[in-house]
Formats: structure tokens, sequence, C-alpha cells
């Protein structure tokens, strides 16, 4: 029987079956949904365990996994056999092996094989159709984008952690869809901020807590008129790996939260209550205030105009020096005149 790994707990609780196989390309699912499974039997009695790892299909023992299952432990306890495929494939002789072990599945002894991504068709094979037959198999993939911003947002939850959209989307974007990464720097963050609303800015601080600039030192000095210091603190970013889409990410959610800003003091409203509503966070209110009295709207409609290209140049949809136009962007946020760098900017 097929099960999804959301609905595994459901069927958990119906029953155990003598096998379970688990196998896919998402290390932390497949990790998880076997820490599942021997709970649940933990909870049935099954107290006892073995472990086999098959480097080599070729050369294992499968004798030995038979031998096993038909050995009673030494007090009689019920038992669960770990038997981890890393390359996905039994072989010819574990192939074998699976299907006479599920012909006549030994009693009070549970299976759990946990595997690599298999190649081929693999779910068309006999032995995997005997599996399925008799016990539990789950196919586990990397998670597409929107499941996977699901995923960040009900593992924060669970970790008790209250975090904003921006903050989710900045998480997701900084994993690349690494789940383990994103559930050791959601745990970082339960740690760092509870009790505490964790929004783009405390993701950053965390997940860049070991290099010397954060991109918050970046957007401050460029904001703060402060060239030199802004182009250094780009140099440092650079030189301790950090992914030019992210500082791309959050150059412009900053310019888009100023150019809102902008918008709802022209629609009438005070200052204050303009920033309030598009997210500047009170501590840099007046940093924000002095760049509005500073900049003209002319000049964040520019900033927004770049911003568009930067995202297309770091999602490989435009020409470019994808670092060197960060540098252009950094400079004319700083106030410094604007480096001719585009092809655009040279023909105008």
């Amino acid at each position: 029987m097929n099960v999804y790994p959301d609905k595994l707990a459901q069927a958990l609780s119906r029953k155990l079956v003598p096998v379970y196989m688990i196998c896919g390309d998402e290390p932390l699912q497949i990790m998880e949904a076997a820490d599942q499974i021997r709970q649940a039997c933990r909870e049935a009695g099954f107290s006892s365990s073995e472990r086999y790892q098959v480097d080599n299909a070729r050369s294992f023992d499968w004798q030995a996994l038979a031998m096993s299952g038909n050995t009673m432990s030494l007090f009689g306890d019920k038992k669960v056999i770990n038997l981890h495929l890393p390359k996905g494939k039994p072989g010819t002789e574990g192939a074998n092996a699976f299907k006479r072990w599920c012909e006549s599945p030994p009693p009070d002894t549970i299976l759990l094989i946990t595997a690599g991504k298999p190649e081929g068709r693999f779910q068309t094979s006999a032995w995997f159709k005997a599996i399925d037959k008799i016990g539990v198999t789950m196919l586990v993939w990397p998670l597409s984008l929107p499941k996977a911003r699901l995923w960040i947002r009900d593992r924060l939850v669970s970790n008790k952690v209250q975090a904003d959209e921006a903050a989710i989307d900045l998480l997701l974007a900084r994993v690349e869809g690494n789940l383990l990464a994103a559930r050791q720097e959601i745990e970082k963050l339960a740690i760092l901020y509870a009790g505490e609303t964790v929004g783009p800015r405390e993701v950053l601080a965390s997940v860049t807590d070991s290099s010397r600039y954060t991109i918050i030192d970046l957007i401050d000095a460029a904001l703060s008129s402060d060239t030199p210091r802004a182009i250094k603190v780009l140099d440092g970013l650079k030189a301790a790996g950090d992914a030019p889409v992210l500082i791309c990410w959050h150059l412009g959610s900053e310019v888009r939260k100023i150019s809102a800003v902008l918008g709802r003091i022209d629609a009438g409203e005070n200052s204050s209550q303009a920033m309030m509503k598009s997210g500047v966070w009170k501590n840099r209110q007046p940093l924000i205030s002095k760049v509005l009295r500073e900049r003209s709207r002319v000049f964040w409609l520019r900033a927004l105009s770049d911003c568009s290209y930067l995202d297309r140049l770091s999602k490989g949809m435009a020409d470019g020096d994808l670092w060197a136009e960060i540098a252009a962007l950094v400079t004319r946020l700083s106030g410094s005149r604007w480096p001719l760098i585009r092809a655009a900017d040279v023909v105008r």
C-alpha cells in the first residue's frame, strides 16, 4: 500500500504491517518518517532492534538478513530490523530476499527499509510489488516551493516560533529546498527568539551569525549615505559566501517598503502611520524618515526599476554581472552617482 508522508501517522494508528519501505531523494522526510514508524513500533511492544547497511548489494550477506528474521531474540522480544539501502536497488539476490521475506513474513518482526533515490521503473519490479502488497511503501521527493513554504510555516508553528510572511519567504530562499537545513535554522530561531515575532531581520541575523557583516549592515550603510562602508560590507558578504540572490531580495524588499511609505504619504497619511502600515520597524523609522527627505520620488521609481532588473538577473532572465549590478544599486542607494553599467544606461 502506497502512503503519502502526511498520511503516515494515520496509517500507523490503524495497524502495523510486516514491511515498510521509505525511499526517495529528500533525506529529512525519510529520516522523520522512519522515526515515526520506530516510535509506533516501540509503543506496540517492539523493544528489540537490529541494523544493517547495504553499501554494496552484490557483496551484502542477504542470508544473514533472512536468518535474523527467523531468529527469536534471547528474551522473545518483538523486533524491528532496520535496513538501509543508500543506492535504492537491492540487486538480484536482494530482490529475491525481499520476495521470500514477503511470501512468509517472520512473526513478531517488522522490516523497515530506508533507501535512496531508486533508478528506473523500480515500482514495476516484482520485489517492490511484493513489499507494496503486504506492507507500506512511501516515495519521498523534494517539495515544490509552495509545499516547502507550507512545510516551513507548519514547522515554525510546531516549534512555537511566530514569524511574519516575509520571514518565511526569506527562510525559504535561504535554505533552497534543503529541509534539513530549514529544520536546523528553525530550531535556532526557536532558541534565539523565544516568545518574540520573527521577521526578515531576525532570520538574516540568525543565518549569518558567524559572518562579519550582515545584509542589514549593508542596507544601513547605504541608506546612511556611507558609500565606502556600503561597498566594504558588500565585499565582505561576497567573501563570506553570501548568496547574491538573498542580497537582491532584501535590497528589493527595502526599496519596495520605502516606495510604499511614499505612496501612503501621497494618499494623505502622516509619515508615522505610513511607515507603520508599510512594515517599517520602529527602530528604523528615524533612518527612513531621513532618507525620504534626502531622496526624491523619481529616485525611488528608478530604484524600483533597477531592483526589478536585479531580480531578473539573479534568476538568469537577463544578461549582466550580478555582483557588479548589486554594487551599482548599493552605490545609488547611498546617494552617490549611479555607475553606468547596463547597456540601457550607456545608450541613454
